[in-house]
């Protein structure tokens, strides 16, 4: 009996000072984080802030994300800044990794640009850097069939900076990831609230993926109707959305053997757009 409890003794007592061990290194290790980077800091990074007061500050910028605001220092003073008084911030130097992790995505090397946008969205967390990436990463999740990482990586965007959604680019691809992830409600929300409250490049894109939605629902005419057309015709001068618009309602009347108007459609994108990546799929 003795044997068998001082076995079972000895046991426990091993497991225990193995738990105990490993839950003391990482508290060391949260604590040594905490310490190399206070307050959840993103930077520092040479930076110019622009206020909404027209004023501007240059120095040594970090982003303190517990307490959303702008620490800058000049070599002598730190001054800090709530984010809401800052328009925009204006990096000396872009993230070394960021026109390459771009081109590769642009290039379909989708797998090789995540864990470098990554990077740049922590290291460069509300610098402005960090919404080119996520938009990228996004697009690069999607085409690797990922949609929830890229529906994620949007919202996590979206939780700091709330204003992000008037990024056309970015808002763009958040309501693609969306659409792929089946997010419907979520969806559907976010295109009402962007067509009666954004702003007018902003009601254009939503209009679009008001398009997109309806086509995915087998309900093309109303695809043409309330989303592609509705963008060409009343939204002519958002020239960023046209080559999409343009495309997608030649591919909706395709659907449904319109082809005089597909025909007008591509004719419309090959001289307004040449360049453009939609046109480029139809070349």
């Amino acid at each position: 009996m003795n044997i068998y409890h001082n076995w079972f003794s000895d046991r426990w007592s091993l497991v225990f000072n193995h738990w105990f061990v490993r839950t003391l290194l990482m508290a060391v290790a949260i604590v040594t984080v905490i310490g190399i980077v206070p307050c959840f800091a993103s930077g520092p990074h040479l930076a110019t802030l622009v206020m909404k007061n027209s004023s501007r500050v240059q120095g040594r910028v970090r982003y303190l994300a517990s307490s959303k605001v702008y620490s800058i220092s000049d070599g002598k003073f730190t001054k800090e800044f709530p984010a809401a008084d800052v328009m925009m911030v204006v990096l000396k130097s872009a993230p070394a990794q960021l026109d390459s992790a771009v081109k590769s995505v642009k290039n379909g090397q989708y797998a090789s640009a995540v864990v470098p946008l990554r990077k740049i969205i922590t290291d460069y967390e509300m610098f402005g850097s960090d919404l080119v990436a996520a938009q990228y990463l996004a697009k690069a999740y999607l085409n690797l069939n990922k949609a929830p990482e890229a529906v994620r990586i949007c919202k996590d965007i979206l939780s700091s900076n709330p204003s992000a959604i008037d990024d056309l680019q970015f808002a763009g691809i958040y309501m693609d990831a969306l659409l792929q992830d089946k997010k419907f409600a979520t969806l559907n929300r976010l295109l009402d609230d962007m067509i009666q409250k954004g702003t007018h490049e902003v009601r254009a894109v939503a209009l679009v993926k008001r398009g997109d939605v309806y086509m995915e629902k087998g309900e093309t005419e109303k695809a043409l109707r309330d989303g592609y057309l509705r963008t060409i015709h009343m939204f002519s001068d958002v020239k960023e959305i046209q080559p999409e618009a343009l495309y997608k309602a030649l591919k909706a009347h395709q659907a449904i053997n319109e082809h005089p108007y597909a025909e007008k459609c591509r004719k419309g994108l090959l001289a307004g757009y040449p360049s453009s990546e939609y046109a480029k799929k139809i070349k």
